[in-house]
């Protein structure tokens, strides 16, 4: 049963590795797009509360924020595409996701939301446990089963 959301597990680990990248190789770095963004999009759409976030708490800190950015993507690409830990990238990856929805004001239903339909994969990749089947999960629920990461 675990193998059928082996595809979900490696589409979001492939979606992270392909995002991040694209953050890591950006002229001039990361941090002024990122701050761009959240200053045309985030302070212009994203939710009012989440805007009061950034206004207050990211764009003065957008350096150490990036950083974060970066970090976190780079860890559910590599936890998710190797089955390592996958319950914990998944769960990282609803928290990024979540950020980036908040950002865009985007609600569930919004039809341009993919961020929503990437929790909800992101949720069926914790459920079932899908690094047990063609990931390194499966050698450590063998050594450790009691454990909920894998």
């Amino acid at each position: 049963m675990n193998a059928v959301f082996v595809l979900p597990r490696l589409y979001l680990g492939l979606i992270f590795a392909v995002s991040v990248y694209a953050k890591l190789t950006a002229p001039g770095g990361f941090a002024p797009r990122m701050s761009g963004f959240l200053t045309q999009v985030a302070l212009q759409n994203g939710f009012p509360w989440y805007a009061d976030f950034v206004r207050n708490t990211v764009l003065p800190h957008a350096g150490v924020f990036s950083t974060l950015v970066i970090a976190g993507e780079v860890t559910v690409a590599i936890t998710l595409l190797l089955g390592l830990a996958t319950r914990a990238g998944a769960a990282l990856a609803i928290l990024l996701l979540l950020n980036y929805a908040s950002a865009k004001g985007m609600l569930p239903w919004s039809p341009a939301s993919n961020d929503w339909a990437d929790i909800v994969l992101a949720l069926l990749v914790i459920a079932s446990a899908a690094g047990r089947s063609f990931g390194l999960d499966a050698l450590l629920a063998a050594r450790f089963p009691r454990a909920i990461l894998w």
